[in-house]
C-alpha cells in the first residue's frame, strides 16, 4: 500500500468531534442538496462523532458535480435567494380592523419566490459574502449570523435564533411573512439591528438600516427560527462604510420598561416638557448596554448605474436598486420621496423573459422590502438578479437601456 494511500485511510478511520455549529451548517446543506438531487438511499445528520468517512460522504457524494457545491455558502445563497423552503403567494384579499369599531378590505400583493443557481450565485456574488458566521449569546437565546452581503443600497442576512424551550424573543409567523416582516416581542430584555459606518465611526452616526424579515417557517422548529433579513441603508454608503451587528442590552423586559413611560394623556405642552416626569424611566434606560461588531469587512457588491440627466437616474446590483424619483419621473416636493409613487418596476433580460419587482395596477410585489429615503426609491430584491443579461430596466413608463 502506498504511503498516501495508508495515511488517507487512516484520516478516514478515526472518530472526529465536530461542532454543533458546523454540524447543523452540513445537516442543513445536506436537507437542500437533497431535496434537489435523486439519491439512491435516505442519509440523515448523526450527533457530534461524525468519522470523517460520513462528513466526506454528506459533502461530497451527492451524485452532483463537485464544483456546484464546493462551498457550504451553497446552503446560504438557498436560503438568502432561493425557493426550496419559501413559499409564494397570491393576492390575498382580506380585512383589517380600522380602529372605528369596523375593518377595512384590502388586497395585499402576490409574491413569488424562485430558484437560484447556486453556483452563478457563488460566481456573481460569491467574493462578497461573509465566509465564517457570527455568533452571540444574547441571554438565553443564541444569534447567529449565517450569511451576510451588502452593497451601496442595501443587504441580504440570513441567520438563525435559537433558544432551549422555544425563541421568545422574535415573532414570525405566516401573517409577518406576507405584512411587515417578523417582530421583536416585548417579553425580553435586548433587540439587534444592522447599522453601516466607517471603521471607528460613533453608534450614534450609523447609518440605520431599515428591514422586513421573513421566518422560514418549514425549516424552523419552536427552538431554532431559521430567518432571512432583507435590509435598506436609510442613506447611500460610501466606499469604506463597514456593516454592524448592534445588540442593545436593556436593564429589563422592553414590557416592564413601558410601564415606566409617562402617561402624557390630558397633559398640557408646559407639563409634557418637564423633565422630571421622566425621571424613572431615563434612569432606567441609562443602564441600558450597547455591542457593537463588525459583520463583515469583504467590501460592497459593485453596483452600476444608468444616468440620463435630468431625465433619469438609477443605481443596481445583484441584489438591489435605487432610483432617484426627482428625476424624470414628473413628480415633486414629498412625492419624490413617497414609495406610492413607484407604479411599475420591471428588470427585462436579453432572452426576452423579465422579473417584475413591483407592479401597483396588478398588485405584484416581488421585493424583499422597500424604502423610501429623501428621493430616492430603493428595494433589495427577493431574488438574484443576472446584471450582465439585463436589457433594459423599466421603472413607471420611462425605459432605461442597459448599453
Amino acid at each position: 500500500m502506498k504511503e498516501k494511500d495508508r495515511k488517507m485511510k487512516e484520516i478516514l478511520g478515526q472518530d472526529v468531534q465536530v461542532s454543533d455549529l458546523v454540524n447543523q451548517r452540513l445537516c442543513d446543506t445536506y436537507k437542500i442538496l437533497e431535496r434537489k438531487q435523486e439519491t439512491s438511499g435516505k442519509r440523515k445528520c448523526k450527533g457530534k462523532n461524525l468519522r470523517v468517512a460520513a462528513a466526506v460522504a454528506a459533502v461530497v457524494c451527492l451524485a452532483v458535480p463537485s464544483a456546484v457545491y464546493a462551498s457550504v455558502k451553497a446552503g446560504f445563497f438557498e436560503g438568502m435567494f432561493g425557493n426550496t423552503t419559501k413559499k409564494s403567494w397570491d393576492v390575498i384579499h382580506t380585512e383589517v380592523d380600522n380602529g372605528k369599531g369596523s375593518k377595512t378590505a384590502i388586497d395585499i400583493p402576490s409574491k413569488e419566490f424562485v430558484p437560484v443557481d447556486e453556483e452563478k450565485a457563488d460566481e456573481q456574488i460569491g467574493q462578497w459574502v461573509m465566509d465564517e458566521p457570527v455568533v452571540k449569546q444574547i441571554g438565553e437565546h443564541t444569534l447567529t449570523i449565517e450569511s451576510f452581503v451588502y452593497d451601496s443600497t442595501g443587504a441580504v442576512m440570513y441567520y438563525t435564533l435559537e433558544r432551549k424551550g422555544g425563541v421568545t424573543a422574535l415573532r414570525g409567523d405566516e401573517d409577518t411573512n406576507v405584512a411587515k416582516g417578523a417582530m421583536f416581542t416585548d417579553d425580553v430584555d435586548f433587540r439587534f439591528d444592522v447599522r453601516c459606518g466607517g471603521k471607528d465611526e460613533k453608534e450614534e452616526d450609523l447609518i440605520f438600516a431599515g428591514d422586513n424579515t421573513y421566518v422560514d417557517l418549514e425549516k424552523s422548529t419552536q427552538e431554532r427560527l431559521y430567518c432571512t433579513s432583507y435590509l435598506l441603508w436609510s442613506e447611500n454608503l460610501k466606499e469604506g462604510d463597514i456593516p454592524k451587528l448592534v445588540i442593545t442590552r436593556y436593564p429589563d423586559t422592553l414590557k416592564e420598561l413601558d410601564k415606566l413611560r409617562p402617561d402624557l394623556t390630558g397633559m398640557s405642552k408646559e407639563e409634557v416638557a418637564d423633565e422630571a416626569l421622566y425621571k424613572e424611566y431615563n434612569e432606567a434606560m441609562a443602564k441600558t448596554e450597547t455591542e457593537v461588531i463588525d459583520l463583515s469587512e469583504k467590501g460592497q457588491v459593485p453596483d452600476k448605474s444608468i444616468d440620463l440627466g435630468a431625465d433619469g437616474h438609477l443605481v443596481y446590483s445583484p441584489i438591489a436598486i435605487r432610483v432617484d424619483m426627482s428625476k424624470g419621473m414628473g413628480l415633486s416636493g414629498d412625492e419624490t420621496m413617497d414609495p406610492y409613487f413607484m407604479k411599475h418596476l420591471e428588470i427585462r433580460y436579453k432572452d426576452g423573459s423579465s422579473y417584475i419587482v413591483s407592479d401597483s395596477e396588478n398588485l405584484i410585489e416581488n421585493s424583499g422590502y422597500v424604502l423610501g429615503a429623501d428621493v430616492w426609491y430603493k428595494t433589495v430584491f427577493n431574488r438574484l438578479v443576472d446584471t450582465d443579461e439585463i436589457a433594459e430596466i423599466i421603472v413607471n413608463d420611462k425605459s432605461f437601456p442597459v448599453k
